[in-house]
């Protein structure tokens, strides 16, 4: 068996760099193969596969460097069944995160996981003792990038956007709710997302005669008048939010909102 030698100031300084990278790739859909690319580097594997695993949902395949001539006999046969066999899918259910020599367990909470496994498919390769204290080393670092860049991990959300797109989907979701009801800020999402009142109406089982009525509400409680408003309100809220802010973007302007909730 061939094991690699010792990191040498060259490779650590190719290593820095390839943790610069990672990090200016966050939120970019370049990412993961950045990421695999370091994760390769610092412990001399020549194949990664990162998949997203749920407790109540097979594994989501999220990126690969398998190739072509073995991604088909590999990949579609995991995702269906095969991950129910895999340890690491297994410690993870139970709660266990651990590293060894091919995977890498990246929790965010009790129902979602990001596994990375490194392999190789050289018969002679076997990763040497400094190959695994540099990918040890490498683990906190593995961990706050792949949060940085997948802060939700949902089945149907595997798409890294990074914490700026995670604020601006959370800003979104409050937008208003400190000055209109439930339903309001419900409504005034769909605004902004381009909807019209027949569409509205349809989406929430509603006649268009009362989605319009919701809609002239929600402008007299904002002192506006025009979907072309409310859009200028809401990006002016947002570029005034702060950073990890939790609250309605509407409570960060510094003009205030006339809000008249007896409307």
């Amino acid at each position: 068996m061939t094991e690699h030698s010792s990191p040498t100031s060259s490779d650590t300084a190719s290593h820095h760099g390839l943790v610069a990278a990672a990090i200016n790739a966050i939120g970019q859909p370049d990412f993961p193969a950045v990421l695999a690319q370091l994760c390769e580097t610092v412990s001399g594997y020549g194949s990664t596969f990162i998949a997203a695993h749920f407790t109540d949902h097979r594994p989501v395949e999220l990126f690969d460097t398998i190739g072509d001539e073995h991604i088909g006999a590999t990949v579609p046969p995991y995702v269906e069944s095969a991950y129910l066999l895999d340890p690491y899918h297994e410690l993870f259910r139970q709660g266990i995160g651990l590293f060894d020599e091919t995977g890498i367990i990246v929790r965010f909470d009790a129902h979602s996981c990001l596994i990375i496994s490194l392999g190789d498919r050289k018969p002679d390769f076997a990763l040497s003792a400094a190959g695994r204290r540099a990918l040890e080393a490498l683990l906190p670092v593995v961990a706050a990038l792949c949060r940085r860049h997948w802060p939700r991990l949902e089945p149907q959300i595997t798409a890294g956007q990074g914490r700026l797109g995670h604020q601006l989907e959370k800003s979104f979701e409050r937008f208003g709710t400190s000055f209109l009801s439930d339903r309001e800020s419900e409504i005034a999402r769909l605004v902004l997302k381009g909807h019209s009142s027949k569409s509205i109406a349809r989406l929430l089982g509603n006649s268009p005669e009362t989605v319009k009525v919701h809609r002239k509400r929600i402008y007299a409680k904002l002192n506006i008048a025009s979907q072309g408003e409310l859009f200028s309100m809401f990006l002016d809220a947002l570029s005034r939010t702060p950073p990890n802010a939790d609250g309605d973007p509407l409570t960060y302007l510094g003009r205030g909102v006339v809000a008249r909730p007896d409307c």
